[in-house]
């Protein structure tokens, strides 16, 4: 009977002893911001963005996918707190008037491109950590997204750095470009350049608004004016597209034939092509030489139907370089029944669009 009590004792103390050691367990697994007292402790407002989401797992729903949905509840939170923190802040007179002033100066600008750019961004926080715990007892997911004031700072003055040596490289290579004649590149990735500079501006008024010391030299304002300057001039120089000389010599059985190079003319004009004379400083020179020939005529129930064909030569010249991109001819057959003219002008018009696209595919390039 002694030895039962004993050892019924033994072992409700080493009961006790296991439960203790899964509690502390437990509490130790716990985070360090999961009740609000943890989090008013050891990520204090004035120092820290933060945020927290908890919630169940949802019928059906995996652990990861309800911790996944949990954590992205808690960055969106963040962004959407500095979001209205920048919103309600006042920035000095003198930087907020300047910080205006040059997005005015940069949406003049990118209007040029609007019809082919995204001028938009959403609201990134570079450097916006995010966790998640399970309560063992409960099954709940928790999420907090958090970062520290200083590190934010740091963060923006390096992304803001990185943006705009991006920028400069891709406006070095626009004036690149420009300079080899290949305006129609250039176009395109000064386009693609447009958006980088409103994520720049987003950085700088999101800089401004979470450093109380943010400066003309911190947010990097000088080098963005200049880089605007820059971009501006170029989207002038590009704002009347690419200059075409086209010279189109179309022979209808020893008469011109014009027709011909109002149509190629209609099929680049979209492109933004201008088209000017060999002495307006043409960036490309085209010249097509087109010819008719009869080719045969078949009489089948008391109906004939004339054949025709018309041959053409094509020339795409870079001419900033003088070099000769393509040359090459094609040919077309064309049928009517009236005659051999009407067969030609069919051809014609079945031509033309090979042609343009000869020429857009090699000025393209």
């Amino acid at each position: 009977m002694f030895k039962n009590t004993t050892h019924y004792h033994i072992m409700q103390k080493l009961l006790i002893i296991l439960l203790s050691a899964l509690s502390l367990t437990a509490v130790a697994q716990q985070p360090n911001w999961y009740s609000d007292s943890d989090r008013d402790a050891n990520y204090p407002k004035w120092q820290y963005f933060t945020s927290f989401a908890e919630g169940q797992r949802q019928s059906g729903e995996s652990i990861e996918a309800a911790i996944s949905r949990m954590k992205n509840a808690a960055r969106v939170e963040a962004v959407s707190t500095i979001r209205v923190h920048v919103q309600n802040t006042t920035i000095n007179q003198a930087l907020s008037q300047t910080l205006r002033t040059m997005e005015g100066t940069f949406r003049q600008s990118a209007r040029e491109f609007s019809s082919a750019t995204k001028t938009t961004v959403d609201m990134e926080i570079p450097g916006l950590q995010v966790e998640s715990w399970r309560n063992p007892q409960t099954g709940d997911i928790a999420a907090f997204a958090y970062i520290k004031k200083s590190t934010l700072i740091r963060q923006l003055e390096k992304k803001i750095t990185v943006a705009l040596t991006k920028i400069e490289t891709s406006l070095d290579q626009i004036d690149q470009l420009i300079a080899t004649g290949q305006k129609m590149q250039a176009r395109e990735l000064a386009e693609r350049t447009v958006p980088q500079f409103v994520e720049v501006d987003e950085a700088q008024k999101l800089l401004a608004a979470v450093d109380e010391n943010a400066d003309e030299e911190s947010l990097q304002l000088q080098e963005t004016r200049t880089l605007q300057h820059r971009l501006t001039g170029i989207i002038a120089q590009l704002k009347n597209g690419i200059n075409i000389c086209l010279i189109c010599r179309a022979d209808m059985f020893g008469q011109g034939y014009n027709a011909l190079k109002g149509e190629i003319q209609r099929e680049l004009s979209p492109m933004g092509c201008n088209f000017v004379t060999e002495g307006g400083n043409p960036d490309w020179t085209i010249t097509v030489t087109a010819k008719a020939r009869e080719y045969n005529k078949n009489d089948f129930g008391g109906v004939s139907t004339y054949y025709a064909y018309v041959d053409a030569n094509i020339i795409v010249e870079k001419t900033t370089t003088g070099q000769r991109i393509y040359e090459d001819a094609i040919s077309e057959k064309g049928g009517h029944t009236h005659n051999y003219e009407q067969a030609a002008r069919q051809a014609y018009k079945d031509i033309s669009p090979r042609i343009s696209k000869i020429i857009k595919e090699q000025i393209q390039q």
